[in-house]
């Protein structure tokens, strides 16, 4: 039997580190323990890629830089979004015998022997870094997404096209006419979706938007003001750009969100996280033990996070019981002080069928953890740093959103499976 060579071996063998570079790894890796790898990256000698590169030619895998057109859909289909975030783990290409499928490690065995049951084929690996892997499972599920609006065309009243824009938390959408044809569109994290309109819209858009375009765009090519977009009450406050020709017009709808200035207090994650957290809200997955540091700086941030990560449509609720809670700004409920009524307040909530909660209760949560879940299908629970995550994990919460702020303000957001 061949004796596999280590990680130092093979990175000395390609000309990537030096026999000192070893040994000074080595040494660092007795003093802080992990792995050699690990020690490899902590002290600067190795970047990521070439971490994984080594890693897979250990293992003979092929490393790859995946790319979402290259995805067999039906694979990828074999697991949904959360299992796929969940795991870091992608089946990209299955045969009748075999499944091909990307992963950050060889050795978390853990997901490829589930699939290894569930399909009853030969799992073959390739590994890439999480990063990658990350964006490959945000645009292969975008890519699914597209592929099923272009199954069903149908026109859309402009209404429900602003709610699906609005609802993704669009940074923008609008309108395109060309001749005969209209559609709307918006900016679902990247990914454009399109609807095809009914032949209504300008009516409706006259009664959604005040004030009317009308007052603005009679006679000219190009225009832009501040409106209200109304929906059935729900008011959002919006940049309108307008440009025509012969051939069609264009509207350009930018949200000048409420949150513009809790951005400036609480500037939001980077696109990746944000994206995931949306796919999970919308595949009703959406359940997120919230920790922080420092820890107070969690009952501050909570009540906030629907309208920080979501869209203001989705309606939430804020559940606490401290008598000094940052909640003012947030629609809530106050809990009497004794742990021992939460669990009948909650379920009392469960018929208002709202899309968020957000919970900030001190005590422990093996009793009443469970009522908050069932209160909406996102839920954001807070939940102190040095606590165990053992009964939020046995309650069916599977992620943690990690939010750290330094003494300069700065934020560092974090999502990642929870381990109980």
């Amino acid at each position: 039997m061949v004796e596999r060579r280590t990680i130092g071996q093979i990175l000395v063998g390609f000309g990537r580190i030096t026999e000192e570079d070893c040994a000074r790894a080595l040494e660092y890796q007795r003093d802080h323990g992990g792995y050699f790898g690990e020690a490899l990256l902590a002290m600067g000698i190795l970047s990521q890629d070439e971490l994984e590169w080594g890693l897979a030619s250990q293992f003979d895998l092929p490393y790859i830089l995946p790319d979402a057109d290259s995805v067999d859909p039906e694979a990828a289909a074999l697991v949904s979004p959360e299992w796929a975030l969940a795991n870091l783990t992608l089946p990209i290409m299955k045969t009748e015998d075999t499944l091909t499928v990307v992963v950050e490690s060889p050795l978390k065995t853990g997901a490829v022997d589930e699939l290894h049951a569930r399909t009853d084929r030969r799992i073959e690996l390739a590994l890439a870094s999480a990063e990658k892997i990350r964006e490959l499972i945000r645009q292969v599920y975008a890519r699914g997404t597209a592929a099923e609006e272009s199954e069903r065309p149908a026109p859309v009243h402009l209404t429900d096209a602003f709610v699906e824009a609005l609802e993704a938390a669009a940074g923008r959408f609008g309108i395109s006419t060309r001749g005969q044809r209209s559609w709307a569109w918006w900016d679902d994290g990247g990914t454009i979706r399109r609807r095809p309109l009914e032949g209504q819209w300008e009516s409706e858009l006259d009664q959604l938007l005040a004030p009317p375009p009308g007052d603005h765009v009679t006679g000219v090519e190009r225009a832009q003001w501040d409106a209200q977009l109304n929906r059935e009450g729900v008011f959002t406050p919006v940049e309108v750009r307008y440009l025509a020709d012969e051939a069609g017009h264009e509207y350009l709808f930018r949200p000048l969100k409420e949150e513009s200035l809790l951005r400036g207090l609480f500037p939001a994650p980077k696109p990746g996280i944000l994206s995931e957290i949306r796919l999970l809200a919308r595949s009703g997955s959406a359940r997120f033990v919230v920790t922080s540091e420092p820890d107070a700086f969690g009952h501050e941030i909570l009540p906030h996070l629907p309208l920080l990560l979501l869209d203001p449509s989705w309606r939430s609720i804020h559940v606490y019981a401290s008598e000094d809670n940052a909640a003012d700004e947030a629609f809530s409920l106050h809990l009497p002080r004794d742990p021992r009524q939460w669990t009948t307040e909650l379920e009392k909530l469960r018929a208002f069928h709202f899309d968020v909660v957000t919970v900030d209760l001190a005590a422990d949560g093996d009793d009443w953890a469970s009522a908050a879940l069932d209160v909406a299908s996102v839920t954001f629970l807070l939940w102190p740093m040095q606590r165990d995550r053992r009964p939020a994990y046995d309650a069916g919460i599977r992620w943690e959103l990690h939010v750290a702020r330094d003494e300069g303000g700065a934020l560092e957001w974090s999502l990642e499976p929870l381990n109980p």
